[in-house]
């Protein structure tokens, strides 16, 4: 060109720019022509799987908006051929091209590490939303969660994190029929291969009251998979809280013996809870033992809290307090272990160790309810009421659903002499969770006051919506029947207590079909071992058990706050 032709050029190029006008392909004539990347044929691969270093790619995006791409949602992945031939460029032409060692190829597939970091928002935004009080940010963070799981479905639908994360979030919305729907489809693209999506789908049928078909969902994880502990452990649950105490023992040694290359913690907890709850002490002692000599499940706070739950009724002082120093050195904020620890202390009569406990429980967990109420409790029976109040105040301040509070704070009013100011509150206990069985001592202590104000219809009337509430209520069922004797009617406080005793009587303790000879095979062994004993004489020492574990300190002593003089802060809490 001459220079009057460049800047004829160099005008256009002005007044196509200030006007808006659209793009000029300007031909370059002598110029050698622009190379443009050779494309690559896309590879059949499957999803999610690296690219080898021979093949490496160039990953290419044409951007939507300009000038900065927020997120994968505004890019759109494919190949691009040049929209124009060799030797031309367009001006406001935008695509982004990232150069490799080893050629030039166009994207074929989402590299797994992206859908993990989306996965991984989707998850935050969902914990957000569990963890926000009602209100627009808990509806957006809702919101944000579900698109965040869907598009992840999107980018790999046989991703089973994102089903079961997505049906989770929809199960705690209560869209029980969605979710429904979510863990069918799941199944049915990942060929029901996958057991954590069948576990998740019996959770949510055993949530919803279908008993019998959250029993195949659980039989079709362990198909899947035999060594996936948690849907053992959701099976015996649910025969559990059927009363198939039987049924459920054998699911947890089941779930045992299938996963002895990965222990679970909660399957020796919970063979050894049901053993406690069928009165085998020493049964259930051998399997905290065996699960506490496993690695993994030795650093489980949930098996050395309820071993020490349990030792604290049957077993000697020295044993409980190294159980729960162990369960503090598995998760040192355990707020289970504190709340359950200070009450075994106040039991014992230690009010300051408890007060201890309690006190630093508190600072670790200032949201948790439960350490509250057994701490206001404690001033309570200290005679330091205005201090009980206050901390019962707060628990139902950190936890508004929190029905043991609301209660706990009922019943103090009601001793009090502060009627109207008890059925308040025992109002707010009903409302913080009306189809919750705690609801039932809340009802129950509210039927109580109104039977000591002669009130004796409403009285009938709350009690029974305790016993609906939950009909293995044996305080419900007692005081109204003690009300009914005190008015005169001894026959309907005996049929009252024959309800109670029916109730009682529904734990079926019934064989299961892989236990019909265990009973005969342990009576066997008890008898063998009990011989052995007696000819040694040498009876069996559980602090000297507790000695075979590393770090058992027999002077170990109960944390103190330094700064506390009075055992209550000035503001408490």
């Amino acid at each position: 060109m001459t220079k009057y032709q460049n800047s004829n050029v160099l005008c256009l190029l002005l007044v196509a720019s200030v006007t808006g006008a659209p793009s000029i392909r300007i031909q370059t004539r002598n110029h050698a022509p622009v190379r443009q990347p050779r494309l690559a044929p896309v590879l059949n691969r499957p999803r999610n799987i690296p690219i080898q270093r021979s093949e490496r790619q160039i990953y290419g995006c044409r951007r939507i908006s300009r000038p900065h791409v927020a997120s994968v949602e505004s890019m759109e992945w494919g190949r691009y051929p040049p929209s124009n031939p060799a030797g031309s460029r367009s001006l406001g032409e935008d695509v982004d091209v990232i150069q490799s060692e080893e050629g030039v190829v166009q994207p074929s597939y989402l590299r797994r590490i992206n859908g993990d970091l989306l996965l991984y928002r989707a998850r935050l935004m969902r914990r957000k939303f569990r963890s926000t009080p009602d209100g627009a940010e808990r509806e957006d963070a809702s919101v944000q969660a579900e698109k965040a799981f869907r598009r992840c479905l999107q980018l790999n639908p046989l991703d089973g994190r994102a089903y079961v994360g997505l049906g989770t979030l929809l199960q705690n919305q209560r869209r029980y029929t969605e979710a429904n729907d979510i863990y069918e489809e799941a199944t049915t693209v990942t060929s029901g291969t996958n057991p954590f999506i069948w576990t998740a789908w019996a959770n949510l049928e055993n949530r919803r009251g279908n008993s019998a078909r959250a029993r195949k969902l659980y039989e079709g994880a362990v198909v899947a998979d035999s060594r996936h502990a948690a849907a053992w452990h959701g099976w015996g649950a649910l025969e559990k809280q059927q009363g198939n105490l039987r049924r459920a023992q054998d699911i947890y040694m089941r779930g045992i013996k299938n996963t002895k290359d990965r222990p679970s913690p909660y399957l020796y907890q919970s063979v050894a809870l049901v053993l406690e709850q069928q009165g085998n002490i020493e049964e259930a002692r051998k399997w905290y033992i065996q699960g506490a000599k496993a690695k993994v499940v030795r650093e489980s706070e949930a098996l050395w809290h309820s071993w020490a739950k349990m030792e604290s009724l049957h077993g000697n002082p020295e044993v409980v307090r190294y159980l729960y120093q162990r369960a503090l050195e598995a998760n040192p904020k355990s707020r289970y272990t504190y709340a359950s620890w200070g009450v075994w202390e106040k039991e014992q009569g230690n009010y300051e160790n408890a007060r201890d406990l309690f006190y630093q429980g508190h600072e670790l967990n200032p949201r948790d309810a439960a350490i509250l109420q057994a701490w206001a409790i404690l001033e309570y029976e200290s005679g330091n009421t205005d201090v009980a109040r206050n901390l019962l105040k707060n628990a139902t301040k950190a936890d508004p659903k929190h029905i043991p509070a609301w209660q706990a704070w009922g019943v103090l009013e009601h001793v009090e002499g502060n009627y109207n100011r008890a059925r308040d509150l025992f109002q707010q206990g009903v409302w913080a969770g009306p189809n919750s069985a705690d609801v039932a001592k809340v009802f129950q202590a509210w039927a109580v006051l109104e039977r000591k104000q002669n009130n004796f219809n409403l009285a009938r009337t709350l009690f029974s919506c305790a016993v609906k509430a939950d009909s293995r209520s044996q305080a419900s069922w007692l005081s109204w029947a003690q009300m009914e004797e005190d008015l005169g009617l001894p026959n309907r406080a005996e049929e009252l207590r024959n309800f109670n005793a029916l109730e009682q009587r529904k734990i079926d303790t019934s064989y299961g079909p892989d236990s019909v000879i265990s009973p005969l095979l342990r009576g066997v062994q008890n008898w063998i071992k009990y011989f052995s004993k007696t000819s040694s004489g040498k009876p069996r020492d559980l602090k000297q058990e507790a000695k075979e574990f590393d770090g058992f300190n027999t002077n170990f002593k109960i944390p103190t706050i330094n700064n506390r003089t009075t055992g209550v802060r000035p503001n408490t809490p």
